[in-house]
């Protein structure tokens, strides 16, 4: 990690591999910026990989060829950062259906009447919010492009944005019905559903939690969340009741690293969830499930949506919000089977 923020780069480290956040102003007044890994574990190595990639920065000239072809542009999205995102398949899947969709040749040929076009022809095929997401997929494209020194047109991307359906939330029904996948579930993931019931974490940061995060004298979980308004996330101290801390307690401490599955870090739960479930014989439902779970038990209990809020980490209240309507759902059919 670079100890000073007037540093062109800094270095941080995710299951032993060393990734570089490299973001400064070069001389010619082009603002550089790059995130990805250094494929390596020795940091000595990573600085040397972060220096050479810098001096290649350098001596690149992004004004001698301002403008780019729009599938030149999505390849140097995808190699530059795409890549990188927590989900990349998906990144890949959308980058296509733009270039097959907008139907321009140079980057600089978006338009608001090729976005209307576009827009206008895909709410024939597919979802709302699938068309929202390619339209933030491609305003990342336009900023980042920016960034490197590319001719960008100036346009509000967001204004394009259709109305989506309230979410549908799912979440288990009851504490016997958690107990039953539970106690189908192979021993290493047990402890990981207890955790994600008791706080509503998000998979990611449930299998990147660390011993260092784990505050027993005050009984608190405290880690970083994504956060697209703050570099390197933001703080979220989250309380751990009497029955997590004693499951985390019991937890071997073989690594950095809390959840483990011989004697190494826990990467994916997706086999042992599913075999969970049939096990059990719950319906396939999704490990994010439990996080709408511990949302949904939450706001029932408390009737509180800022403190709902709070415990899970959301940065606007109205992403909470949509557990409310769940609440007003079960209201309605309370009603309908009183009065039918």
């Amino acid at each position: 990690m670079a100890k000073k923020h007037t540093e062109p780069y800094r270095l941080y480290q995710n299951r032993g591999i060393w990734y570089a956040y490299i973001n400064f102003t070069r001389q010619d007044g082009k603002i550089y910026h790059y995130r990805g890994t250094t494929g390596t574990r020795e940091r000595a190595i990573a600085e040397k990989w972060v220096i050479e990639k810098i001096n290649q920065a350098y001596q690149e000239n992004p004004t001698a060829t301002t403008s780019i072809t729009f599938d030149t542009a999505c390849l140097l999205f995808y190699e530059r950062h795409g890549q990188y995102l927590s989900r990349p398949l998906e990144v890949l899947h959308r980058l296509n259906n733009l270039k097959q969709h907008l139907n321009i040749y140079n980057l600089s040929d978006i338009s608001n009447i090729a976005i209307s076009k576009m827009v206008e022809n895909r709410k024939h095929e597919v979802a709302n919010s699938t068309i929202n997401r390619e339209l933030m997929l491609l305003s990342s494209i336009l900023n980042k492009c920016e960034l490197w020194g590319y001719t960008v047109p100036r346009i509000k991307i967001s204004r394009f944005r259709l109305k989506e359906k309230a979410e549908n939330i799912k979440y288990l029904d009851s504490w016997e019905t958690a107990q039953k996948i539970i106690d189908a579930a192979a021993e290493h993931l047990k402890p990981v559903i207890y955790t994600a019931l008791y706080t509503g974490l998000r998979l990611s940061n449930l299998l990147n939690l660390k011993w260092q995060e784990l505050d027993f004298i005050n009984n608190t979980i405290n880690i970083k969340v994504k956060d697209k308004t703050k570099d390197g996330g933001k703080n979220l101290s989250i309380p751990m009741i009497d029955k997590l801390k004693n499951i985390l307690l019991m937890q071997p401490k073989i690594n950095e690293f809390v959840f483990n599955y011989n004697g190494r870090p826990i990467t994916t739960v997706k086999h042992s969830w599913h075999t969970a479930l049939k096990h059990a014989g719950v319906p396939y439902t999704n490990f994010h499930t439990l996080r709408h779970t511990a949302a949904t038990w939450i706001l029932k209990k408390t009737g509180n949506l800022k403190l709902t809020q709070q415990i899970l980490g959301h940065a606007d209240i109205k992403t909470t919000s949509k557990y409310a309507h769940v609440l007003d759902d079960e209201k309605r059919q309370a009603l309908n089977a009183v009065f039918e």
